[in-house]
């Protein structure tokens, strides 16, 4: 138990300062984006492409990890798309925002960093692995989904074009892909730039968990609690319970990618569900209400797997 304490505490810790300093005025919401700009688009990048330059390569196929992952987020999606519209009577639209937050995990804010200090090395491989399909398989199935249901005429290829572009743009895909690349190589890195980008990924974790707490302040609990808590539920237990059981029974991974996967669905629903619910201006309140509520709650449910686990950690 003490070994999740370990864990738990020093992540939340940083992320409840965070919410503290904005909560109180500390930091100003102005310092608070340009904390999260240089997180997102410096530290975040450079952690990813020094890691995945380093890391060794992975004993074991892809494609189960992958398969249980993107498997959970299927069920929890669909479990959560059948509440809103059945059990919530919500139009079809919201029901794919619901359905999008509840399985669209927190990953580089929450996951990646207590994910990091479970496992350490050893489950960055795993770690890497589904960061780098997350973010453009999710974005494309909630663009397709609500594209689906307003009955609009764009064919899928064109969706996808769409979210590839912007995903292409992305600081953190650059760094993801530029490691990726240069790895190839084989060149290693010069002592100087290899400290630079070595001390920016270092900076990574601590500031993104900083700029969490500080951007929790302003997704509060805005309304529909309903949906919300179904949202919660879904993410925080169902997800993370599914994606267990493939991982471990039908898939056979090893454990420490058993772990990573369950962690990962584990994680609250991401800031990029509000994004989408504000760019469709659809379900709005759910997904901020969603977001904050079920980060807290986040805490308790990530020590409990933790402990089921039984705290295979680095």
């Amino acid at each position: 138990m003490q070994a999740v304490f370990d864990i738990i505490l020093p992540v939340f810790g940083l992320i409840a300062l965070g919410y503290f300093a904005a909560r109180t005025g500390w930091v100003k919401d102005s310092a608070a984006d340009g904390l999260a700009r240089v997180v997102f688009d410096v530290a975040m990048p450079a952690l990813l492409f020094r890691t995945m330059i380093e890391v060794e390569a992975p004993d074991a196929s892809p494609w189960g990890l992958w398969a249980a992952y993107f498997g959970g987020c299927v069920a929890a999606w669909a479990l959560m798309a059948l509440l809103a519209w059945k059990a919530l009577r919500r139009p079809a639209d919201e029901v794919a925002v619901a359905g999008l937050a509840a399985a669209y995990s927190n990953t580089m804010m929450l996951g990646l960093p207590l994910i990091l200090k479970a496992y350490g090395d050893l489950g960055a491989v795993p770690l890497f692995l589904i960061i780098s399909v997350h973010m453009p398989v999710m974005l494309f199935a909630g663009t397709l989904h609500i594209e689906a249901v307003r009955g609009t005429s764009r064919s899928p290829l064109l969706l996808a074009r769409e979210v590839v572009s912007s995903l292409a743009r992305q600081p953190i895909v650059i760094g993801l892909l530029a490691g990726l690349v240069y790895r190839q190589t084989g060149l290693g890195l010069h002592p100087v730039p290899s400290q630079i980008v070595e001390t920016l990924g270092s900076s990574a974790i601590p500031l993104a968990l900083l700029a969490m707490g500080l951007t929790l302040k302003r997704y509060g609990i805005t309304g529909d609690l309903p949906v919300a808590a179904g949202v919660i539920a879904v993410k925080l237990v169902v997800h993370p319970l599914v994606v267990w059981w493939l991982a471990g029974a039908v898939f056979g991974l090893p454990p420490v990618w058993v772990g990573v996967a369950t962690l990962f669905a584990a994680s609250p629903p991401g800031i990029n569900a509000y994004l989408f619910a504000v760019r469709y201006d659809v379900g709005v309140g759910a997904a901020s209400s969603a977001i904050a509520i079920g980060t807290v709650l986040s805490a308790l449910t990530m020590a409990a797997i933790l402990v089921a686990l039984g705290l295979q950690v680095g």
